[in-house]
């Protein structure tokens, strides 16, 4: 039963956050003068603004509430997962990230897709990455999940009235402001997401609220999950964490992670080299601390009467009303409402951008020959009322919630990183590398996926495992085509790295 205070200060603190997040819009929308701001917000942040803003990104309202639940039902083997998805991400990162600001700044790219495009000089590749990002749609219908689920457990709310709160929210900031609005809102949230994982870490240590302390919690935990205390590596016949393959394979399909069209295109807005080389820094300290909130599905094993009989995304909730006084419980339930929308806003300027930038400047004006200034007014019209269509679907989608939105999100990342991953990860780096691999490598990876992971294949029903094949399908591809392809001309290699001004 929720607490009627604790519902009092949640909707108080909400009440404060969503004004605070639309007066952010309102200063994104002032920031944003043309289509480009409206896509990347180019050059225009510093390490602290723009780290605060993708990590929080990248830990999203999976990290907040799907990975505690698959602690709090599965036990110590599911911490592989928050372990090194991060580590794997920000590796990604280190690749990936300088290539894309650089690149960027010089061709003038807004998307991962037209980034692509514009590596290897192919409109088709552009287009399919255009539409595979699409999958990011199962992403954001995780984290409405995930905010429809707090409001109802935190707050009182109904679950359907709380996925129209999500999105009328979202609408209306990202409407304004696009990734300036994307980005400030994101960092607010970010710090607030940072302050609840270390609270939530320096409770699990001290074994809050359990009888004897952290010794304690831990024989509670072994009673009530032998099969996951924390002197368990794996367990035994599971699709995710059953073996050191499958969470090798888990690691390899989080490392194309950080070039997710909503993370990827961030780098651009990023102020220098040297604001760049701080940033990574900082996203590595910052990462690898979000994802410790899964310590608190632990501590609810120990903390909650298994009689309760809750959901398991919802253990992170129930535990703050176990633990906190409502207005501590109020307070932290914004905060995780933020790790959810840090998410879905840029996945939302993502989606829009497929249409605005890939699909109609890329592709229709070019053809068609319209107006730079028609074009410019219609790509803007096309970002901002797109908003409405991609959260009405997810709206949609989410009406019926999947059991688990740790894997759920992970249908639609699959996808994408398994046709990103050679391209990106190693066409990116590599001179050498063909148009000719680049697509096969696309496809090979692609459809590895689909194959593994869809019923009508293999079946496999672990899409961290199908990605994690696919992944290496992708970039083994890319490597062996591009070594049995024409080397590309000294012109082209020139029109794309220039005079060593990119690094290969």
């Amino acid at each position: 039963m929720v607490n009627s205070t604790t519902v009092m200060y949640s909707w108080i603190f909400m009440g404060l956050f969503v004004i605070g997040m639309i007066y952010l819009g309102w200063v994104g929308m002032k920031r944003t003068k043309n289509s480009d701001d409206f896509a990347t917000a180019r050059s225009s942040y510093g390490f602290l603004t723009l780290g605060l803003a993708i990590t929080a990104t990248i830990a999203s309202g999976s990290t907040f509430m799907g990975m505690p639940g698959l602690a709090y039902s599965m036990g110590a083997p599911s911490l592989w997962y928050p372990i090194l998805y991060p580590i794997a991400t920000v590796f990604g990162m280190l690749l990936i990230a300088s290539y894309v600001k650089k690149f960027g700044d010089k061709f003038g790219t807004r998307t991962i897709p037209e980034f692509m495009g514009e590596r290897f000089n192919s409109d088709f590749l552009r287009i399919v990455l255009a539409l595979v990002s699409i999958l990011l749609i199962f992403y954001v219908v995780s984290q409405f999940v995930a905010a429809a689920t707090m409001f109802q457990t935190m707050m009182g709310l109904d679950y359907n009235l709380g996925l129209f709160l999500t999105g009328i929210v979202l609408a209306i900031y990202v409407f304004m402001g696009g990734t300036h609005s994307d980005i400030l809102t994101d960092a607010v949230q970010g710090f607030l997401m940072l302050v609840i994982a270390i609270v939530v870490i320096v409770t699990f240590l001290t074994g809050g609220g359990v009888e004897g302390g952290f010794s304690g919690m831990m024989e509670l935990i072994k009673e009530r999950r032998p099969e996951g205390s924390l002197d368990v590596l794996f367990k035994a016949g599971d699709i995710t964490y059953g073996s050191a393959w499958l969470v090798f394979l888990l690691f390899i399909a989080h490392i194309p992670f950080s070039i997710l069209p909503h993370i990827g295109n961030k780098f651009m807005a990023i102020k220098s080299g040297k604001e760049l080389k701080r940033l990574v820094m900082f996203c590595t300290i910052v990462a690898t601390t979000l994802p410790a909130m899964t310590l608190g599905g632990l501590l609810g094993i120990a903390l909650i009467d298994p009689s309760a009989n809750i959901a398991a995304d919802q253990v992170i909730p129930v535990l703050f009303n176990e633990l906190f006084p409502p207005i501590i419980a109020g307070l932290f339930a914004v905060a995780v409402l933020s790790a959810i929308m840090s998410t879905s806003d840029g996945l939302i300027v993502s989606l829009t951008q497929i249409l605005a930038n890939d699909i109609y400047r890329k592709t229709i004006v070019p053809r068609k020959g319209i107006a730079p200034e028609k074009a410019e007014k219609v790509e803007m019209m096309i970002s901002r009322y797109g908003t409405f269509v991609v959260l009405g679907a997810a709206i949609l989608m989410a009406w019926n919630p999947p059991q688990s939105l740790s894997v759920f999100l992970w249908i639609g990342i699959g996808g994408i990183v398994s046709a990103t991953a050679g391209p990106l990860c190693v066409g990116t780096l590599w001179k050498r590398s063909t148009k000719t691999a680049a697509i096969t490598s696309m496809l090979a990876g692609s459809i590895s996926y689909w194959v593994i992971y869809l019923p009508i294949g293999f079946g496999f029903t672990n899409p961290f495992g199908a990605a994690g094949i696919s992944v290496l399908i992708g970039m083994a591809t890319m490597y062996i085509v591009t070594l049995a392809t024409a080397k590309p001309t000294e012109k082209e290699i020139e029109r794309v790295f220039g005079s060593n001004d990119i690094s290969a």
